[in-house]
Order: C-alpha cells, then structure tokens, then sequence
C-alpha cells in the first residue's frame, strides 16, 4: 500500500530551521520526529536535513509549500499584504472576504504604476493565477473551511467526556443523551465523506430565466460607463450571486460573454437560439430586454464618441473583424434550421452545428476583445512617448534658452567692466 507523501509549508520550514539552528546536536530522525509531533506529517529524513540545511525562506504567502516567484514579486508582496488587511478587518471565512477580481487588479495595477511606472501593468489572467497562487479562489478557500471543520470536530472528540450508563440505562435514553449533547455536533466525517458540500446545483449552463436575471441586473448597474470595464461587470457579478434565484456560479467574464452572445444572437435573427430552454412569454421578455441594452450601450457609445471628438482625441481602433462574419454565418445557419423545422425536417447535426458555431463565435469575441485591449494599451503607449518626446523638447528648449541668457548676462557684465576700465 502506497503510503501518502506530505509536503511542510514555509512556515513550517521556517519553524523547522529555527528548532534545528537551537539545537545543532540533534540527529535527522529526532528533528524527523519533532516534525511529526508538532505538524502531524512524517517527512523523510534526507528531505529533513535538506530543509534544515537551507536558509529561512520569504514568502508573502506562508501556507504555501513553495515559493513561486512571478515577474513582479515586490509587487505581489505588496498585494498579498494589501489582501490580508482586508481580511482582517472583515470575516476571513466568509464569502464577502474574497475580494472581486477588479478590484485586486487595480490595485495591482496601482503599485506597479507607483513603483515601476505606467509602462508595466497586469490583466486579469494576473490576477487569477495570483489568487490560484496564494489559496484565495473561493474554492480553495472552501476546502480549507471543511478542513477547519474537520480539525474541529476532532478537537471536540477528543475533549469529549465520555458517559457511562448503569444497566438500568435504556438504549433510548443513551441515544437522546448522544443527540442533545452539544459537544457532540461536530463529527469528523468518514474519509469517504470528507469533500465540499456542494451548495449550488450541478446545472452550469445559462437558461432563459437567468438570462432575464442577468440582462435586467445589466441594465441596472450600467457596466460600460465604468471607468474600468470589469468592474461594471464584476459588479453585476456580485449582484447577481446576492439573488436568490440565480443559482449559477459565473465570474464577470462569463457574464459579459453571455451578455454579448445574446446581442449578437438578437443581431443575427438567430431565434431559435433566443427561444431555446424557455417558454415563450421569457423570450418575449428576453428579447424585450436585449433590445433595451443594445439601444442604452449604442447610445453611451456614441456619446462617448461624440465626446472624444469635441476633445479631439484619436479614434480608437476598430474590432470590426471575422468575428461579425461569424455572426452573420450563425444568422445563416440559424434561419436554415428555422425552415427545416418549419417543413419538419430539422435533425440533429443541424442543432449540433448551431451549437459549434456559438462556441466558435465565443471565441472569437475573446480573441477580439484581447485584440482591442492591446490595440487601447498600444494606442496609450504611444500617447505617452508623445508627451514624454514633448516634454523633453520642452525641457531642451527651456535649457537652451537659460544658457543664452547667462552668456547675454555675462557679456553684458563683461563690456560694463571693459566701460569702466575705459
């Protein structure tokens, strides 16, 4: 039988090398033995004396098992610190502790600004293998929750005083005392047993009810008049986690991709797909609603346009890519079917290959969205080195014209003393 391999995290290595730095005399069987009695994880010898012959380490995270250092460790040092802050001042077990993506992206982006300047910044894909990382997802922070309860229901066994019945005692009576004893309430679960509840049902997949959800709480908090896109949309997010009906487990990403894969549906008459998992009455409304949120983001759109020219700034770069041929494609492929089954010949490779070019399309928009991110960050680059070209020659041109004045002024020094000598 395979015996299980346990890993020390960093702090306790830390606590490993400083018990072994206290005590030099001690052999790599008793250090192996401490280790088991104060971790519970028996740890092979030579990985003990490896460990306890390397220095202490630094990490900003020490529950991790290993130091993994990204391109901006100062910076993630900062954040985790940022991150544990928080923490403390609200509930380190709760849900509402795990902080939104947006906001640890912008705060990452606002040390880097400060420390490395405004060429250096990170996206969200940072952000979430940062807290992949550091054991800040809201799954990992789940099982550390059932680990905790786990630990504890052992503790209180442990602690339990246990009760003795004489003969006359009744079976029954042992079991009521067993039921109503306090102590008692927190049982380790079998092996077996020891996963995650799950919480949520196993459904996935957007239906027609959590799309009304969605584009109703979309048209409520209004993500594209964010100053930072994500945030709008990490808001709706959050907003909708807080519903009760809405029982799916979506990140703002996925909400935004639902939301745009909705509009392009409504765009390209695709009905079938609109209509597909619900009644007709929450087409009606579904439809209703995509209509009002394509008509409010052109309008911000345009006003944003508008605006940009009345301050003459340059026009951001068109996303007018293959990604509408593939929406036109879906309209085309959706109207075909929409006649097979007007005629009653609809099979199931038609529905099979909707399906394919809605997950194609999805991609795309992604790639199309990366695109124009770095067409926006390029553009802002470059609108730096301009004033930064501007300032220089400004700068040059000031320097310039204090040199000319003091040789003017010395010149001037020099033929008033030649005057008087004269």
């Amino acid at each position: 039988m395979a015996v299980a391999r346990h890993h020390l995290t960093i702090h306790e290595k830390n606590q490993l090398r400083v018990y072994h730095r206290e005590r030099p005399d001690l052999t790599q069987e008793q250090l192996r033995e401490w280790v088991h009695a104060h971790f519970g994880k028996w740890i092979g010898r030579s990985t003990i004396g490896k460990i306890a012959s390397q220095p202490e380490e630094v990490c900003a995270n020490p529950t991790a098992k290993r130091i993994q250092s990204g391109r901006y460790p100062e910076m993630e040092a900062e954040l985790y610190a940022f991150v544990m802050s928080k923490d403390d001042e609200e509930s380190l077990h709760s849900e509402q502790a795990i902080m939104s993506e947006g906001l640890l992206w912008t705060k990452a982006n606002e040390i880097l600004m400060r420390t490395r300047g405004p060429t250096q910044s990170v996206s969200l894909g940072w952000v979430q293998r940062f807290k992949k990382r550091h054991g800040l997802h809201r799954s990992q922070k789940a099982g550390k929750n059932v680990e905790m309860a786990q630990d504890l229901g052992l503790e209180t066994i442990t602690e339990t005083v246990p009760v003795t019945f004489d003969d006359s005692s009744s079976v029954g009576e042992k079991r009521r005392l067993e039921v109503d004893e306090p102590d008692l309430s927190l049982i380790a679960p079998s092996k077996k047993a020891a996963v995650a509840p799950k919480t949520t049902p196993g459904r996935k997949q957007f239906v027609s009810a959590d799309d009304i959800l969605l584009l109703t709480q979309v048209l409520i908090t209004k993500p594209w008049a964010y100053p930072q896109l994500m945030d709008g949309w990490q808001e709706v997010c959050e907003q909708l986690r807080e519903h009760s009906a809405f029982n799916l487990e979506k990140t703002a990403g996925a909400c935004q991709a639902r939301m745009l894969l909705l509009l392009d549906h409504l765009r390209a008459g695709n009905v079938a797909a609109l209509r597909k998992s619900g009644t007709s009455e929450e087409y009606e409304r579904k439809r209703e609603l995509l209509v009002e949120v394509q008509a409010k983001q052109t309008a911000f759109e345009e006003f944003q346009d508008d605006l940009r020219k009345r301050r003459g700034d340059p026009a951001l770069p068109s996303t007018v890519t293959q990604h509408e041929a593939a929406v036109a494609k879906v309209g085309r492929v959706a109207a075909a079917i929409a006649v097979k089954e007007a005629t009653g010949e609809a099979d199931l490779d038609g529905q099979r290959r909707l399906e394919l070019l809605e997950m194609k399309m999805e991609r795309e928009l992604a790639e199309q969205r990366r695109y124009a991110d770095e067409q926006v960050r390029q553009l802002e680059r470059l609108q730096r080195a301009q004033l930064e070209a501007q300032q220089s020659q400004h700068a040059q041109l000031l320097a310039t014209i204090q040199q000319q004045q003091a040789t003017m002024l010395d010149l001037i020094k020099s033929v008033a003393a030649q005057s008087k000598k004269d």
